[in-house]
């Protein structure tokens, strides 16, 4: 699944009907809504987690926004957007402190909604990764587990799992599932450097980074995931192989 799933924190049913319909619109999966800050926990008991939460910061119940994203920041590590109608200098030094990704005002338009998502997701990727610069002109975001995309206008996700490798294209890469392709607007070195941390990715050839867990076949000097042929460098086979026994 490619679509971004972002989770609606709204006790306004008008609000968090209208934010399901525009982020349906913009190709996200829109969760919930949920009204109250004590029903949130329930979605992150799922094997897979939201990518991203919309939270409003007045909540009825007895954990508001800022209560409800304290108890979610001491389990889980994702972007989340502050949405309030109160802008106030009383409200915002409350919900700074435990430091949302993007603010959002009611009413907002479609435009402010994407930016916000779009500034959360970077902002979040950068500081998991300690980037010095979350503006940098790149449409990548890697986490932990996953990789999000900017592709024509939206941002989609793809688990490092479902990638069956990564392939130099001069300035750029391209990373390869077994759906589609998406032009990463990055070196494959920098690319790579990034992905360091990734035990089932591996760059075999200066020309290549691939999943060892889709691997099917090695020769001499390629492997071959699925009717594709992949060439490896000479002094990476050995390495190759150490890593496949761990996969």
């Amino acid at each position: 699944m490619e679509k971004i799933s972002i989770l609606i924190v709204e006790d306004d049913p008008i609000i968090a009907a209208d934010l399901q319909d525009r982020l349906e619109e913009m190709g996200y999966h829109p969760l919930g809504p949920v009204a109250r800050g004590e029903e949130v926990p329930a979605f992150f008991e799922n094997p897979v987690l939201p990518d991203l939460v919309i939270m409003d910061v007045h909540l009825e119940g007895e954990w508001d926004g800022i209560e409800t994203t304290r108890r979610i920041q001491e389990k889980h590590d994702l972007p989340i957007i502050f949405l309030t109608s109160n802008s106030d200098d009383a409200t915002f030094n409350a919900a700074k402190q435990v430091k949302p990704q993007a603010f959002l005002s009611k009413p907002f338009r479609g435009r402010d909604l994407k930016h916000a998502i779009e500034l959360a997701i970077s902002q979040s990727a950068a500081k998991q990764a300690s980037i010095a610069d979350p503006a940098a002109d790149d449409n990548a975001f890697l986490f932990k587990d996953r990789l999000f995309i900017k592709a024509k206008d939206r941002l989609v996700r793809l688990f490092f799992k479902d990638i069956l490798w990564v392939e130099a294209d001069d300035y750029y890469c391209k990373v390869v599932t077994l759906e589609r392709e998406y032009l990463v607007t990055q070196t494959l070195k920098k690319f790579n450097e990034e992905l360091a941390g990734v035990p089932e990715l591996m760059r075999v050839h200066r020309s290549f980074i691939v999943n060892l867990a889709h691997v099917e076949a090695i020769g001499e000097l390629n492997l071959q995931i699925g009717k594709t042929k992949i060439q490896v460098s000479r002094n990476m086979r050995d390495e190759l192989l150490n890593r496949l026994k761990n996969i």
